[in-house]
Protein backbone atom coordinates (compact mmCIF):
# COMPACT_ATOMS: atom_id res chain seq x y z
CA UNK A 1 0.00 0.00 0.00
CA UNK A 2 1.38 3.28 -1.03
CA UNK A 3 1.79 5.84 1.64
CA UNK A 4 -0.50 8.00 0.53
CA UNK A 5 -3.07 5.27 0.63
CA UNK A 6 -1.90 4.52 4.35
CA UNK A 7 -2.51 7.94 5.51
CA UNK A 8 -6.32 7.99 4.14
CA UNK A 9 -7.21 4.55 5.61
CA UNK A 10 -4.75 5.79 8.76
CA UNK A 11 -6.69 9.17 8.94
CA UNK A 12 -10.03 7.33 8.18
CA UNK A 13 -9.83 4.39 11.19
CA UNK A 14 -8.74 7.59 13.07
CA UNK A 15 -12.14 9.57 12.90
CA UNK A 16 -13.87 6.17 13.18
CA UNK A 17 -12.64 6.39 16.77
CA UNK A 18 -9.60 3.90 16.48
CA UNK A 19 -6.45 4.12 18.88
CA UNK A 20 -3.26 4.97 17.17
CA UNK A 21 -1.18 1.81 17.90
CA UNK A 22 -4.19 -0.06 16.58
CA UNK A 23 -4.06 1.79 13.48
CA UNK A 24 -0.34 1.74 13.15
CA UNK A 25 -0.62 -2.48 13.47
CA UNK A 26 -3.86 -2.86 11.10
CA UNK A 27 -1.39 -0.69 8.29
CA UNK A 28 2.03 -2.31 9.52
CA UNK A 29 3.58 1.13 10.29
CA UNK A 30 4.85 2.80 12.81
CA UNK A 31 3.10 4.25 15.89
CA UNK A 32 4.78 7.72 14.91
CA UNK A 33 3.37 7.67 11.57
CA UNK A 34 0.10 7.05 12.73
CA UNK A 35 0.44 9.63 15.38
CA UNK A 36 1.77 12.12 12.55
CA UNK A 37 -0.69 11.36 9.93
CA UNK A 38 -3.73 11.90 12.82
CA UNK A 39 -2.79 15.01 14.98
CA UNK A 40 -5.18 17.06 13.66
CA UNK A 41 -8.38 14.42 14.07
CA UNK A 42 -10.41 15.43 17.13
CA UNK A 43 -11.87 12.35 18.54
CA UNK A 44 -15.53 12.75 19.47
CA UNK A 45 -16.36 12.43 23.35
CA UNK A 46 -18.09 9.06 23.33
CA UNK A 47 -15.42 7.83 21.10
CA UNK A 48 -12.50 9.10 23.57
CA UNK A 49 -14.21 7.27 26.46
CA UNK A 50 -14.74 4.06 24.66
CA UNK A 51 -10.54 4.18 23.91
CA UNK A 52 -10.24 4.57 27.75
CA UNK A 53 -12.46 1.85 28.06
CA UNK A 54 -10.23 -0.31 25.92
CA UNK A 55 -7.38 0.35 27.57
CA UNK A 56 -8.48 -0.79 31.21
CA UNK A 57 -10.24 -3.49 29.81
CA UNK A 58 -7.96 -6.84 30.74
CA UNK A 59 -9.46 -9.05 28.08
CA UNK A 60 -8.73 -6.38 25.09
CA UNK A 61 -5.95 -7.31 22.94
CA UNK A 62 -2.56 -8.62 23.76
CA UNK A 63 -4.13 -8.44 27.33
CA UNK A 64 -6.21 -11.25 26.75
CA UNK A 65 -3.18 -13.39 25.60
CA UNK A 66 -1.44 -12.27 28.67
CA UNK A 67 -4.98 -12.87 30.93
CA UNK A 68 -5.19 -16.20 29.43
CA UNK A 69 -1.51 -17.00 30.01
CA UNK A 70 -1.45 -15.98 33.48
CA UNK A 71 -4.80 -18.40 34.48
CA UNK A 72 -3.14 -20.97 32.52
CA UNK A 73 -0.09 -21.01 34.97
CA UNK A 74 -2.61 -20.83 37.88
CA UNK A 75 -3.99 -23.57 37.27
CA UNK A 76 -1.32 -25.66 36.78
CA UNK A 77 0.08 -24.63 40.04
CA UNK A 78 -3.38 -25.04 41.71
CA UNK A 79 -3.47 -28.52 40.40
CA UNK A 80 0.14 -29.55 41.06
CA UNK A 81 -0.08 -27.68 44.65
CA UNK A 82 -3.35 -29.42 45.46
CA UNK A 83 -1.82 -33.10 44.41
CA UNK A 84 1.12 -32.29 46.55
CA UNK A 85 -1.51 -32.19 49.52
CA UNK A 86 -3.05 -35.12 48.75
CA UNK A 87 0.16 -36.80 48.56
CA UNK A 88 1.27 -35.08 51.66
CA UNK A 89 -2.04 -36.46 54.01
CA UNK A 90 -1.90 -40.00 52.64
CA UNK A 91 -3.77 -42.39 55.01
CA UNK A 92 -4.65 -41.75 58.26
CA UNK A 93 -3.73 -43.94 60.54
CA UNK A 94 -6.37 -45.14 63.44
CA UNK A 95 -5.07 -42.12 65.58
CA UNK A 96 -5.06 -39.74 62.92
CA UNK A 97 -8.60 -40.02 62.21
CA UNK A 98 -9.24 -40.24 65.98
CA UNK A 99 -7.72 -36.97 66.16
CA UNK A 100 -9.16 -35.76 63.14
CA UNK A 101 -12.42 -36.40 64.51
CA UNK A 102 -12.39 -34.59 67.56
CA UNK A 103 -11.25 -31.45 65.86
CA UNK A 104 -14.01 -31.60 63.65
CA UNK A 105 -16.18 -32.33 66.21
CA UNK A 106 -14.84 -29.36 67.74
CA UNK A 107 -15.10 -27.10 64.97
CA UNK A 108 -18.58 -27.86 64.09
CA UNK A 109 -20.47 -29.92 66.62
CA UNK A 110 -22.99 -29.46 69.33
CA UNK A 111 -21.34 -28.40 72.08
CA UNK A 112 -24.08 -27.19 74.72
CA UNK A 113 -26.84 -29.97 74.52
CA UNK A 114 -27.12 -32.81 76.03
CA UNK A 115 -26.62 -35.14 73.15
CA UNK A 116 -23.91 -35.58 70.44
CA UNK A 117 -25.11 -33.52 67.36
CA UNK A 118 -23.26 -32.57 64.35
CA UNK A 119 -24.50 -30.24 61.23
CA UNK A 120 -22.79 -29.68 58.02
CA UNK A 121 -23.40 -28.48 54.27
CA UNK A 122 -20.17 -30.58 53.22
CA UNK A 123 -21.24 -33.97 51.83
CA UNK A 124 -17.36 -34.92 52.42
CA UNK A 125 -16.82 -32.96 55.97
CA UNK A 126 -20.44 -35.23 57.16
CA UNK A 127 -18.42 -38.65 55.34
CA UNK A 128 -15.72 -38.00 57.52
CA UNK A 129 -17.70 -37.59 60.31
CA UNK A 130 -19.34 -40.68 59.52
CA UNK A 131 -16.27 -42.94 59.30
CA UNK A 132 -15.10 -41.39 62.98
CA UNK A 133 -18.39 -42.15 64.76
CA UNK A 134 -17.93 -45.70 63.25
CA UNK A 135 -14.10 -46.59 63.24
CA UNK A 136 -12.97 -44.39 66.07
CA UNK A 137 -16.62 -44.46 68.30
CA UNK A 138 -17.83 -47.61 67.64
CA UNK A 139 -21.60 -46.40 66.43
CA UNK A 140 -23.12 -48.22 64.39
CA UNK A 141 -26.00 -46.51 61.88
CA UNK A 142 -28.92 -47.58 64.17
CA UNK A 143 -27.31 -45.03 66.84
CA UNK A 144 -27.91 -42.44 64.97
CA UNK A 145 -30.63 -39.98 63.89
CA UNK A 146 -30.81 -38.28 60.23
CA UNK A 147 -32.71 -34.77 59.72
CA UNK A 148 -32.24 -32.48 56.66
CA UNK A 149 -32.95 -28.86 57.21
CA UNK A 150 -33.21 -26.71 54.18
CA UNK A 151 -35.13 -23.39 53.25
CA UNK A 152 -38.64 -23.43 52.50
CA UNK A 153 -38.11 -22.26 49.15
CA UNK A 154 -36.70 -25.43 48.31
CA UNK A 155 -39.51 -27.53 49.85
CA UNK A 156 -40.48 -28.93 46.20
CA UNK A 157 -37.02 -30.55 45.76
CA UNK A 158 -36.98 -32.28 49.59
CA UNK A 159 -37.28 -35.88 48.40
CA UNK A 160 -34.46 -34.76 46.04
CA UNK A 161 -32.41 -33.32 48.65
CA UNK A 162 -32.69 -36.54 50.88
CA UNK A 163 -31.69 -38.84 48.47
CA UNK A 164 -28.61 -36.71 47.71
CA UNK A 165 -27.98 -37.20 51.63
CA UNK A 166 -29.03 -40.61 51.63
CA UNK A 167 -26.57 -41.35 49.02
CA UNK A 168 -23.74 -39.66 50.70
CA UNK A 169 -24.67 -41.45 54.18
CA UNK A 170 -25.49 -44.44 53.08
CA UNK A 171 -28.66 -44.33 55.15
CA UNK A 172 -32.23 -44.93 53.53
CA UNK A 173 -34.22 -42.03 52.95
CA UNK A 174 -37.26 -43.66 54.99
CA UNK A 175 -35.25 -43.83 58.21
CA UNK A 176 -34.55 -39.94 58.28
CA UNK A 177 -36.81 -37.81 60.96
CA UNK A 178 -39.47 -35.14 58.82
CA UNK A 179 -37.48 -32.37 57.57
CA UNK A 180 -37.22 -28.76 59.32
CA UNK A 181 -37.89 -25.95 57.12
CA UNK A 182 -36.19 -22.12 57.27
CA UNK A 183 -38.69 -20.40 57.05
CA UNK A 184 -37.00 -17.11 56.28
CA UNK A 185 -37.07 -16.07 52.67
CA UNK A 186 -33.60 -15.36 50.75
CA UNK A 187 -33.06 -12.31 49.31
CA UNK A 188 -29.84 -13.37 47.53
CA UNK A 189 -30.55 -15.25 44.11
CA UNK A 190 -28.14 -17.78 43.68
CA UNK A 191 -26.87 -18.52 39.92
CA UNK A 192 -27.15 -22.18 40.78
CA UNK A 193 -30.29 -23.06 43.52
CA UNK A 194 -30.50 -26.69 42.58
CA UNK A 195 -27.04 -26.95 43.85
CA UNK A 196 -28.21 -26.19 47.13
CA UNK A 197 -28.94 -29.42 49.50
CA UNK A 198 -29.94 -27.82 53.02
CA UNK A 199 -27.37 -29.13 55.80
CA UNK A 200 -27.04 -32.39 57.06
CA UNK A 201 -28.10 -32.67 61.07
CA UNK A 202 -26.27 -35.98 62.56
CA UNK A 203 -27.82 -36.84 66.21
CA UNK A 204 -26.29 -40.21 68.25
CA UNK A 205 -29.06 -41.39 70.49
CA UNK A 206 -28.51 -41.66 74.55
CA UNK A 207 -25.48 -40.12 73.84
CA UNK A 208 -24.72 -38.14 76.76
CA UNK A 209 -21.78 -39.70 78.26
CA UNK A 210 -20.12 -39.98 74.93
CA UNK A 211 -20.37 -35.75 74.44
CA UNK A 212 -18.83 -35.71 77.76
CA UNK A 213 -16.07 -37.85 77.04
CA UNK A 214 -15.89 -35.59 73.55
CA UNK A 215 -15.46 -32.49 75.70
CA UNK A 216 -12.81 -33.95 77.51
CA UNK A 217 -11.23 -35.33 74.32
CA UNK A 218 -11.50 -31.63 73.09
CA UNK A 219 -9.93 -30.17 76.19
CA UNK A 220 -7.05 -32.32 76.15
CA UNK A 221 -6.73 -31.45 72.49
CA UNK A 222 -6.70 -27.95 72.96
CA UNK A 223 -4.29 -28.50 76.10
CA UNK A 224 -1.94 -30.76 73.71
CA UNK A 225 2.05 -29.56 73.69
Amino acid sequence: MAKSQEKLKARQLRREGESIKVIAKKLKVSSSSASNWCRDIRLKKDQVKKLERRAHDPNYGRRLKYTLRQQKKRIKKTNRLKKQGIREIGELSKRELFLVGVALYWAEGYKKDNQVGFGSSDPEMVKTFFRWLYESCGCKPQDLILRVTVNISHRHRIREIENYWSKITEVPVDEFRKPFYQRVKWKKIYENPNDYFGVLRIRVRKSTDFLRKIHGWIEGLAGAQ
